[in-house]
């Protein structure tokens, strides 16, 4: 009877864990055209703007992803937080295409997909905390331009194309992290600031080709707020070792 108890306690911990791996993914260099990258709804995080696993009803399909890109989606970073890596990282594309259970939540998907890029990438990595420089979100005296929220209604910053952050109720930590992707580096709020507010943040999408301020000048003319360079600490995950061409299906 206890060792039976023993295996169904095992049973359950393990469903309750997830699964560590696809059922069946297939992995191939892709012949897309290199401008085109497929995206599917629910393919970026709108709250915090990262990409993630396109897993609809169990099944995964990436087409013409970088391994950079398919890196930071696994582990949920920053394009900042990668090191190290061969000179093809961010250039050479891959068609992923995977089945697993259709319950499997964004956390299961980006652990079957580290390990399939360890099996057929053959991917190696390590993390390390390195000095480097971020930002301070900080708001000049009598400048901050912000609208306390009105009801009862909360909503994460929702990033929303081609570049604007949307808040309801949205706090200046939960601002500082948004603020991350567009600014490239790691946000840090300093501002002093408490309570919730609503804001629409409208911003560059490239670098000003479209017309739009940079983010740096978008948050200074627009919330009055600033980013200001400070030395700080920042977790990178660092290449080791990839596989150009993936082994066989």
């Amino acid at each position: 009877m206890t060792a039976r108890l023993t295996l169904i306690t095992l049973a359950a911990l393990c469903a309750l864990a997830g699964p560590a791996t696809f059922d069946v993914a297939s992995v191939k260099v892709s012949k897309a055209p290199d401008a085109v990258m497929l995206f599917t709804p629910g393919m970026v995080d709108t709250a915090s703007g990262h990409m993630r696993v396109p897993g609809i009803g169990g099944n995964v399909t990436m087409t013409n992803w970088s391994l950079a890109v398919l890196i930071c989606t696994a582990w949920d970073l920053e394009p900042s937080q990668l090191a190290g890596g061969p000179s093809w990282l961010g250039s050479d594309r891959y068609d992923i295409i995977a089945k697993t259970s259709p319950n499997a939540t964004q956390a299961d998907l980006r652990i079957m997909l580290q390990a399939l890029l360890a099996e057929r990438l053959g991917l190696v990595t390590h993390r390390e905390t390195k000095d480097t420089t971020v930002y301070a979100l900080i708001a000049p005296k009598g400048a901050a331009k912000l609208k306390a929220t009105t009801g009862d209604q909360r909503m994460p910053l929702v990033f929303a194309p081609p570049a604007r952050l949307i808040a309801q109720g949205s706090t200046m930590p939960a601002l500082a992290l948004a603020l991350t992707r567009p600014a490239g580096r790691k946000v840090i709020d300093q501002t002093g600031i408490a309570g919730a507010f609503d804001f629409t943040l409208t911003y560059s999408a490239d670098d000003g080709a479209d017309g739009a301020p940079s983010i740096f000048t978008a948050l200074q003319d627009q919330l009055g707020l600033k980013l200001e360079p400070q030395k700080g600490q920042t977790e990178v995950l660092v290449i080791d070792h990839a596989e150009r061409v993936p082994t066989a299906n």
